[in-house]
């Protein structure tokens, strides 16, 4: 029996006091925890995460989804009416009194507005940029791509899109000015592009000019970003092209860098019943 003793204290004599300690909490910690559940039948262990598995807490946390493909401002007309937007916006989009006080025939107004916070407030009814404003949800009653049609419409009732003639006209300013860093296609591919850093943007890169406003895109256009090797074109000449960059030109250099960002071509027929149909371009 002594000798037992004997082993047993001088295996207890070798135990790590920190081991020790160790223990000590894992117990305390592991009593607290059964008290916690003592209270209730069923231990509930779901987190703020576990909301995420609902389709209408997704919707509600406002991810923009980018389209495939430029939005169309025909479609965007057609969707303007579907989802009967006239009623508040008039025809036109100044406004209904009584219903909308926004309206969005005013360059000023528009040029200041990201298509991207559009898209919020069409899509959730909601936007950060746009607080105590509230809109119809038209996300269950219109694809990401109709909506941001709309958006692109809604953008056009102050500010068109260039018609084709209106485009050609500026493309060889473009190309001779700005192609060769952008790329004639606005893909930032032009033949100098290797040679920068950073490269130069993208027109064509949704999920960054949809974040900008018309108006940040004439201040580029016009006083240059000189940390990106951006130039300033405001005042400045293209003697062989009989251009002058003053500001309304450069107005136009604005919507023409859109217009790789839009179009004006109809992708959605619609039948007498008034539904739309998305054709395969669309």
């Amino acid at each position: 029996m002594k000798s037992f003793n004997k082993i047993g204290l001088n295996k207890i004599s070798k135990v790590d006091i920190k081991s020790v300690d160790i223990l000590m909490v894992l117990v305390v910690i592991s009593l607290g925890l059964f008290n916690c559940g003592c209270n209730s039948a069923k231990v509930d262990l779901s987190g703020k995460d576990a909301k995420l598995t609902s389709i209408a807490t997704t919707e509600g946390s406002y991810e923009v989804e980018y389209p495939d493909a430029p939005p169309s401002v025909a479609d965007g007309k057609i969707m303007w009416d579907k989802l009967n937007c006239a009623s508040c916006h008039g025809d036109t989009g100044v406004g209904v009194s009584g219903q909308c006080s926004v309206d969005l025939t005013d360059k000023k107004l528009m040029r200041k507005q990201e298509p991207v916070n559009q898209y919020l407030l069409l899509a959730f009814g909601k936007a950060n940029a746009y607080p105590g404003v509230s809109h119809p949800n038209y996300l269950t009653k219109a694809t990401t791509r109709q909506i941001w049609d709309t958006v692109f419409y809604a953008r056009n009732l102050a500010v068109p899109a260039l018609t084709d003639a209106q485009a050609m006209d500026i493309d060889s300013v473009f190309g001779s000015n700005c192609a060769v860093c952008h790329g004639k296609k606005g893909y930032g591919d032009g033949p100098l592009s290797k040679n920068l850093d950073p490269v130069p943007a993208n027109f064509q890169q949704y999920n960054r000019f949809y974040h900008r406003t018309d108006d940040v895109l004439w201040d580029h256009i016009a006083n240059g970003i000189t940390w990106e090797g951006m130039p300033n074109f405001l005042h400045k000449q293209d003697k062989s092209k009989n251009v002058v960059f003053d500001d309304e030109y450069i107005w136009k250099l604005v919507q023409y860098i859109r217009h790789f960002q839009e179009t004006t071509e109809k992708t959605i027929s619609v039948d007498t019943t008034n539904s739309t149909t998305i054709n395969n371009g669309g």
